[in-house]
């Protein structure tokens, strides 16, 4: 239990850890809401460096991916990660073998590989936070890319934790499918 202070009284109330029932009914205002950890975490929208990052990204992923069916590629997908974990990464992919997982709604379960772009208002959660709860969710692949520095992070989970990162300027081989390289020359 937390304990809530106010200004007349002290007194304990259970703080609640918000699941997928509780985030479904947040108010659709635009806002982009994410829960980690339980407690929702709000982002303002992206502006147009990110949304072009996004697009070339996504281009590059169907073109070596979704078109060629070695699994589906969705941005801004909710992924219920764990009970208390639902996050929106800007690009998702998931292979043929855990297609069980996409719902109308949601993914359910980790992405194989999750993309978070990041801005200055973002930049430290997704760095931090959040790839600490992909880590904790077992998540195969996560990709940090910051258009500012031009690079890509990569981190690949070796079954218990993300392994030693690594960054790229020009392109980069999926750990998921290490036949399938993303060049970046239209991203920078």
């Amino acid at each position: 239990m937390a304990e809530v202070r106010t200004h007349q009284t002290q007194r304990s109330m259970p703080t609640k850890k918000f699941a997928y029932d509780d985030y479904v009914l947040l108010p659709d205002d635009g806002q982009r809401y994410e829960v980690l950890d339980g407690e929702v975490v709000v982002s303002p929208a992206a502006g147009s460096p990110h949304q072009g990052l996004q697009a070339e990204l996504l281009f590059e992923l169907m073109l070596k991916i979704g078109r060629k069916r070695r699994g589906k590629v969705f941005t801004d997908l909710d992924c219920e990660l764990g009970k208390h974990d639902i996050v929106r990464p800007d690009l998702i992919v998931v292979l043929p073998k855990h297609y069980e997982r996409i719902l109308p709604s949601r993914l359910l379960g980790t992405p194989d590989l999750a993309i978070e772009i990041l801005s200055k208002g973002t930049a430290a959660r997704d760095r931090n936070q959040k790839r600490l709860r992909y880590q904790a969710a077992g998540t195969p692949e996560l990709w940090l890319v910051d258009g500012d520095a031009r690079t890509v992070t990569q981190y690949v989970h070796d079954g218990s934790q993300f392994g030693s990162p690594r960054t790229a300027t020009t392109s980069l081989r999926l750990a998921i499918l290490p036949d399938v390289e993303v060049p970046f020359a239209e991203l920078w």
